[in-house]
């Protein structure tokens, strides 16, 4: 299984051929993380006083029913990100390859000193081409190599080093959220191979938040709650919340892609997934096979979300089963 490591260093210039191939790896690599979650954990379909941070449950069904409204509205388009630059290519590992022009001019030195790094196949010199650039005058040079240092620390599977430069990035002043986004991301990369899901969850929603073109982010930011939806005693709020944004991802990687089978690639890693009885992951199966076109198996996805019991709590688990109902009833 690839690590997390391993999925921040892709790159190339193909968005297309680059996101075809990383989707299925990473997919690939969130089902064995699901699975053991979700078999893992206890039960709980009634979360009592005693969850941790249930957080605001009206608040979180308000968001869940907008959400609903919103999507019988407009489809699935109402999921596309919007794109607010037209530069946007969402396979770039960094938010310098991601979108066109963010550099601005860069001092030569600066950029031999970079590309020697990337060039270079022994971690240590990588670090020490770059160690002198994290003091540079120009904030994105200094931002880019704290962020390249802490990638090849985590990389090395060096997690506290990693996550230490990578807070040094964060702590570079005005930059664009675009540019945040890489150091949350990798962040997330930390807590998630340190299996702080809580941590990861932050960080990750941290950086789609602040770039939501960020494909990487997005895909790793589902994986880590696909597993938190088999935690145990998990309240309602969460519950509503990671179901909702995980069918955000859904929607939004095959539209960042700009590759529609991707829903089906989706759909088949969390129809793997749902015979663990989890409503969540077979709502997610059934609508990534209804907008790839595949009725006949969004039907029995939606079915068994209908009649799963099981790993969520009650309220939550019934407002998913509801939305599987209302869905399967328009296929019929």
């Amino acid at each position: 299984m690839r690590s997390i490591g391993d999925l921040v260093e892709v790159g190339g210039a193909d968005r297309r051929r680059r996101l075809s191939g990383l989707a299925a790896l990473a997919l690939a690599a969130l089902v064995p993380w699901v699975l053991w979650g979700l078999l893992s954990a206890p039960v709980n379909n009634d979360c009592d006083g005693a969850c941790a941070a249930d957080g605001d449950r009206e608040a979180a069904l308000a968001a869940w029913q907008h959400f609903w409204s919103d999507l019988a509205e407009r489809g699935e388009t109402a999921l596309h990100p919007a794109a607010a630059d037209p530069s946007l290519r969402a396979a770039g590992d960094t938010a310098f390859m991601r979108y066109r022009n963010l550099w601005g001019s860069i001092d030569r030195d600066a950029r031999e000193a970079f590309q020697n790094a990337a060039l270079s196949s022994d971690p240590d010199a990588k670090v020490r081409l770059l160690h002198p650039w994290t003091m540079a005058a120009d904030k994105h040079v200094r931002f880019r190599a704290r962020l390249e240092i802490a990638r090849i620390h985590l990389r090395r599977r060096d997690l506290a080093a990693a996550e230490a430069m990578a807070r040094e990035a964060l702590a570079v002043a005005d930059l664009v959220p675009a540019i945040v986004a890489d150091a949350y991301f990798v962040l997330g990369a930390v807590a998630f191979e340190a299996r702080d899901l809580d941590r990861a969850e932050e960080a990750l929603a941290r950086a789609v938040a602040a770039d939501p073109g960020f494909w990487d982010a997005r895909q790793m930011h589902l994986a880590v709650l696909a597993e938190q939806l088999g935690q145990p005693r998990q309240g309602t709020a969460p519950c509503l919340n990671r179901t909702r944004e995980m069918i955000e991802h859904l929607g939004a990687l095959p539209a960042l892609a700009e590759d529609r089978t991707q829903y089906r690639d989706l759909a088949d890693r969390f129809a793997l997934a749902s015979p663990v009885d989890n409503p969540a992951l077979a709502l997610l199966a059934g609508l990534g096979y209804l907008w790839s076109g595949d009725l006949g198996r969004a039907r029995d996805a939606l079915t068994r979300a209908e009649g799963a019991r099981g790993p969520l709590p009650g309220p939550c688990a019934d407002q998913i089963r509801d939305q599987a109902r209302a869905y399967r009833a328009t296929l019929e």
